[in-house]
């Protein structure tokens, strides 16, 4: 098997309902078409827009997508790589589901090919605060008392402070830039990486650096583009619900 795909930062749960009504459509179409094929589907982190494992309830919205998800992981491999939105995955996504979760990065060889892959949160050197919150959020005890909220009011709550998050002034304020992401995969890809693959950005991007690559699948959430790499050769895409048309990336404003 020479074929993977990677999407990523699909966020469910996070727009109004008709566009998770066509985040799902294309989701739902996009496992079908790959389910018979010789491939992998490494899924790079935030599927959801908050994913909490509870002992006997997983969140209703998400039903569709999860079966087609269990359908797609019984004919092919499926990893997961956790997000920063969703990575409070446990044993239903593995066990019930089907996936290979990774809580972190994931490095892999194929057809001779050596891959990096993560979410990107918290790999830049700035992001040592964020490093704490997320050793405090996936401590054994927090997630514990986490669940002693009932799924009706933790749920929603969750959501509530992701949009608002989402939605502050002060980040909608500030002009968006990746180039510390291309540069930690430009610095991986110079340490003998062929391929650095992250997510997180939500900006789509397939950039040589020397002998490697840079692979962003981008934001299918909204604008539903993914990455494969076929023999090799990489390639990214827009799902439009039946066809896959080529997708040229382009740098954001605060990288030229």
């Amino acid at each position: 098997m020479s074929k993977i795909y990677f999407l990523s930062d699909v966020h469910l749960g996070a727009h109004s309902a008709s566009l998770e009504r066509l985040k799902q459509d294309r989701l739902v179409s996009f496992f079908r078409k790959i389910e018979n094929e010789d491939a992998e589907l490494v899924i790079g982190g935030d599927l959801f827009d908050f994913w909490f494992e509870y002992n006997h309830v997983v969140p209703r919205m998400h039903f569709r997508v999860l079966a087609q998800l269990a359908n797609l992981a019984s004919k092919i491999t499926v990893r997961y790589i956790a997000g920063n939105h969703d990575f409070w995955l446990d044993s239903f996504m593995a066990n019930e589901v089907g996936l290979i979760i990774h809580p972190d990065e994931y490095i892999m060889t194929l057809d001779g090919k050596k891959y990096y892959i993560s979410h990107g949160d918290g790999l830049l050197k700035k992001d040592h605060g964020y490093r704490m919150l997320k050793w405090v959020l996936r401590h054994r005890l927090n997630i514990v008392l986490y669940r002693l909220l009932h799924p009706d009011f933790g749920i929603p709550f969750a959501l509530l402070c992701s949009h608002l998050s989402r939605n502050s002034s002060g980040r909608k304020k500030r002009p968006y830039s990746d180039s510390d992401y291309r540069e930690f995969a430009f610095s991986k890809i110079d340490q003998g990486f062929d391929y650095v693959v992250l997510g997180h950005t939500h900006w789509a991007a397939l950039q040589r650096h020397n002998q490697g690559y840079y692979l962003n699948p981008g934001f299918f959430g909204r604008n539903f583009t993914y990455i494969v790499v076929n023999d090799g050769r990489a390639q990214l895409y827009m799902w439009d619900g039946e066809r896959s048309n080529l997708y040229e990336p382009h740098l954001p404003p605060g990288n030229l």
